[in-house]
């Protein structure tokens, strides 16, 4: 969790394409706030309601969140004290400023790159051998482009334009809609939205600028198809919304519309909207406090809640954002992932924000050769440029996913976001230079993400039990699930897999990396009739990988051992007590299956060391005095169990080291 020091806002900077321009200190627009209304507040009786101030409204950023951008009238009363107001005001869940926002990007200062360094780093621009994310790793993996189910992913880059005749680029378009006819065709609350949205002037018209395009190619320029460069994800469509404009507002309808387009794809089953996995933001607000932006800060929590990570650029400044704050990445979501600039010599760019609470890692962004307006291509610089390398990750990562991990995500879509951020954080290749002054302490590393989501985490042993029982005889075995994965797993036993002769305890868990839970499997024949009986028990973890633990189980009618034997002498367990090594030995009877456990005291079972056909006359085996897991038991008297198909021979056994 991101943590933040509330300080006072002391500027807002603005870098559009190079250009700076500056706005006065902590400003924000002049008598504008944005408002969250209860869902059954409407507008007219809000403003009908609120005496205190002339109170108008602008236009609703957000329908569906009931979010609007309203106008007071100033002269009479400071616009804090209007703000206190609205705060308190019925019906208000939360009120702000329309603060200045700008873009983030530095001019380069050096020549102009041959190569992508930031995918494939061989020391062509003078840089580090292997300072780059490992993307063509990441390539022989997946490339991208449709997730598992067939669903075309999509990442929607808030921005200052794009040009969206650009040979290397893929945008997303809104088939359900018909340009320029002035009609909200696919009843989405937005007019005319074909090419995407724009929130400057809330209209489908996408105009053209470089910082936008440099951004998006970055994140999914067209790869392998001969021509300019490549993206971090070669199929990826993307969602342009023209939101980083001078003040706060259109960036929050950008974000509502993001949020919009993908509630409609999962309301539709994909039949409209779009599938955004991921959002990018190269824009913000030098030293901007969170607690002065609630609304825009909510909206990544929101945006998470349906699936969507957000990639935020810090600021081009050597600022400890954990002290001075900056707007977006001080947010403390845990949707928002927080990015630095780092060179092709693997450090930190000295006018790039820092941050152990607040920023969470770094990734290429000097000199970063990508896609530029007018169908060009070049060179910039900044903390802008190396966002859309995690915007563009997040999307390859999604496309790894198998479809077990897909339709887990689409039931689960605020928890399997985090274990795709989880995977990003892991999988950063760790750098001195960011050590101690980031979150992950590393620059990411595509590959191991994607890495991490093709490959299975959890590990069943043993998978599979065969045994026969008494009706009159219950049993147990226990079986272990070993998370082999980089971060933490749930998983669940599904009840519907289980017959009503099988309990499971325990039925579900939490595992940490290189962590073993031991399940036992109790029996309860006693309402069987002889005969067999198998049963396929289902495990699922958070990722949505199956597992399956077969049972075949011989149900054997009353009887006795053996008539005219003593049963104790088919078992025999010495020396007692023993120190290193048990012996055991089982005389040869006729019966095919027997199993051999190892209890404690309180009926607990420790450790299967048999559970097969006896074949030879005698069978013996050893028990070293550990568990499941080869940990050392502690000295004791514990209970070494022989289980026939028609009873059970018990025999206790000391343990003193």
């Amino acid at each position: 969790m991101k943590i933040y020091l509330l300080l006072p806002l002391l500027c807002v900077l603005f870098l559009f394409s190079g250009h700076s321009i500056a706005q006065d200190e902590g400003k924000h627009v002049p008598g504008e706030l944005i408002i969250q209304l209860q869902r059954n507040m409407t507008i007219e009786d809000f403003v009908q309601d609120d005496n205190s101030v002339m109170i108008s409204p602008v236009k609703c950023l957000v329908p569906r969140m009931n979010i609007w951008l309203i106008s007071f009238q100033e002269g009479q009363r400071t616009d804090q004290e209007v703000l206190m107001d609205v705060q308190h005001a019925k019906g208000v869940l939360a009120v702000q400023f329309n603060h200045y926002i700008g873009l983030r990007e530095n001019i380069p200062d050096d020549t102009r790159f041959e190569d992508q360094w930031a995918l494939k780093n061989t020391q062509q621009s003078g840089g580090v051998t292997d300072a780059d994310i490992d993307a063509p790793d990441a390539w022989d993996i997946i490339t991208g482009g449709l997730s598992a189910s067939g669903d075309t992913i999509v990442v929607a880059i808030v921005d200052d334009g794009f040009d969206l005749t650009h040979e290397d680029l893929n945008f997303w378009k809104n088939y359900h809609e018909i340009p320029g006819n002035g009609i909200d065709d696919d009843t989405n609350g937005y007019i005319d939205d074909y090419d995407g949205w724009n929130s400057r002037f809330s209209n489908g018209n996408i105009t053209s600028q470089d910082h936008g395009t440099h951004v998006t190619g970055i994140a999914g320029a067209v790869g392998n198809n001969g021509k300019g460069v490549s993206g971090v994800n070669w199929g990826i469509k993307i969602l342009p919304v023209l939101g980083s404009s001078t003040v706060e507002a259109p960036v929050v309808e950008a974000y509502g519309y993001i949020y919009e387009i993908r509630s409609t794809y999962d309301e539709t089953n994909g039949e409209k909207g779009a599938f955004v996995v991921a959002t990018n933001a190269s824009f913000g607000v030098n030293m901007g406090q969170p607690e002065d932006y609630p609304i825009w800060g909510s909206m990544y929590d929101s945006l998470g809640q349906i699936g969507i990570l957000s990639a935020g650029a810090t600021a081009n400044a050597n600022w400890n954002i954990d002290e001075v704050g900056d707007i977006p990445t001080a947010f403390p979501s845990e949707y928002l992932i927080s990015v630095t600039n780092t060179t092709q010599y693997d450090v930190k760019n000295s006018s790039a924000g820092y941050g152990m609470e607040t920023i969470d890692l770094g990734a290429p962004g000097t000199g970063v050769l990508s896609t530029r307006w007018f169908n060009n291509y070049g060179l910039k610089t900044g903390t802008s440029m190396a966002a859309p390398h995690v915007s563009g990750a997040v999307a390859l990562i999604m496309a790894a996913g198998d479809l077990g991990f897909i339709n887990a995500y689409k039931e689960n879509p605020s928890e399997l976001s985090l274990l795709v951020r989880d995977y990003i954080f892991t999988g950063v290749d760790e750098l001195p230079d960011l050590e101690g002054i980031t979150v992950t302490g590393g620059r990411l590393n595509v590959y191991n993400p994607v890495f991490f989501m093709s490959q299975a985490s959890l590990e069943i042993n043993p998978d599979n039990f065969s045994l026969s029982l008494m009706q009159n005889k219950q049993d147990s075995s226990i079986f272990g699930i070993s998370n082999i994965g980089p971060v933490d797993m749930i998983y669940e036993i599904d009840p519907s897999s289980l017959p009503y002769w099988i309990d499971i305890d325990p039925d579900s868990g939490n595992l940490l990396p290189n962590e073993t839970d031991s399940l036992h499997i109790i029996y309860d024949p006693s309402s069987l009739n002889p005969g067999a009986y198998s049963s396929n028990i289902r495990m699922t973890s958070l990722k949505g990988e199956e597992y399956f633990v077969e049972i075949e189980l011989q149900v054997l009618p009353v009887s006795i051992i053996e008539e005219g034997r003593d049963s104790q002498d088919l078992l025999s367990c010495y020396p007692v007590p023993f120190s290193n090594t048990l012996n055991i030995q089982v005389s040869n009877f006729d019966y095919q299956h027997i199993s051999i456990y190892i209890y404690d005291l309180k009926g607990k079972v420790i450790t299967q060391l048999y559970n097969g056909l006896q074949k030879a006359e005698k069978l013996s085996l050893t028990w070293d005095g550990s568990d499941i897991h080869g940990k050392d038991l502690p000295n004791g008297v514990y209970i070494c169990r022989l289980l026939t198909g028609s009873g059970s021979v018990s025999k206790k056994v000391i343990l003193d080291r």
